[in-house]
């Protein structure tokens, strides 16, 4: 598909990784309806530098509070993005959250809130857009899983039960919806640079400043990864883009992660 003049709809998209894919999809042509918790003033914030970011590249950009935990608040997303910026081409599905905690000391509230976030999210998030999709026969989705969605990981059973989820539910929506044009795929990153992963990491190690837990998180990614690299969300973007554009693929995880799930 040819994202030149297409409309992209990125949840989570106000920082982080949801700012490096709606940038890499603007730099590939495309406008972005940008869907995040705006009623939170810092991510509202945030979500103002990525619109500043997307117009940089020359396109076109809209944030809106979304909830993707809220089917109203998904289906209102899709469909201001047709009113406002002309249709709806690819969307992804980026929100998530994130906690580390072994299963002992794990609460039935925090396996909920993280399943009904990275899970629910991404099943409502696409139950949204398919009648858009399907319509014209034409779409792209990419879904935000994880490495730990192809493997398991201690102290994230939750988070890993989560993204398992979405690798297994674009399978089979790939298989359900490719007689009508769309395209379903999802990114597997392992430790993105972000504000996200910044901050667990601070929590587990203590540091408080953020240019030390920033040095540290280079070290640590770099030196587990075989490329020796440390992923960016412009890597994720380009990933993304990648899926978009690669008119062959569905039903693929894709590892992003400098070979670290090689190693």
């Amino acid at each position: 598909m040819d994202i030149e003049g297409r409309v992209a709809v990125v949840t989570g998209g106000a920082r982080g990784i949801g700012r490096g894919i709606a940038a890499a999809l603007a730099k590939a042509g495309a406008d972005v309806m940008i869907g995040d918790r705006l009623d939170d003033p810092r991510i509202g914030s945030e979500a103002t530098e990525t619109v500043k970011a997307v117009e940089a590249a020359g396109r076109r950009a809209i944030a809106m509070r979304c909830d993707v935990t809220d089917p109203a608040d998904c289906a209102s997303l899709m469909q201001s993005a047709v009113e406002k910026l002309g249709g709806l081409h690819i969307v992804v599905a980026n929100a998530g959250v994130q906690s580390t905690i072994p299963v002992l000391e794990l609460e039935l509230a925090e396996w909920e809130r993280v399943l009904r976030v990275n899970a629910t999210g991404t099943f409502l998030t696409c139950k949204a857009a398919l009648p858009h999709l399907v319509e014209q026969e034409l779409g792209s989705i990419v879904n935000m899983a994880s490495i730990t969605g192809l493997r398991g990981s201690a102290t994230m059973a939750h988070y890993s039960a989560s993204k398992f989820a979405v690798v297994g539910f674009t399978e089979s929506l790939a298989a359900e919806v490719a007689p009508h044009g769309v395209r379903v795929n999802c990114v597997c990153p392992d430790g993105v640079r972000s504000e996200m992963t910044l901050g667990l990491l601070k929590q587990h190690t203590g540091i408080e400043d953020d240019a030390k837990a920033d040095a540290l998180w280079t070290k640590v990614a770099s030196d587990r990864a075989p490329l020796g690299l440390s992923v960016e969300p412009s890597h994720i973007g380009e990933a993304v883009v990648y899926l978009c554009q690669a008119d062959t693929l569905t039903g693929v995880a894709l590892p992003v992660t400098a070979g670290a799930h090689v190693k």
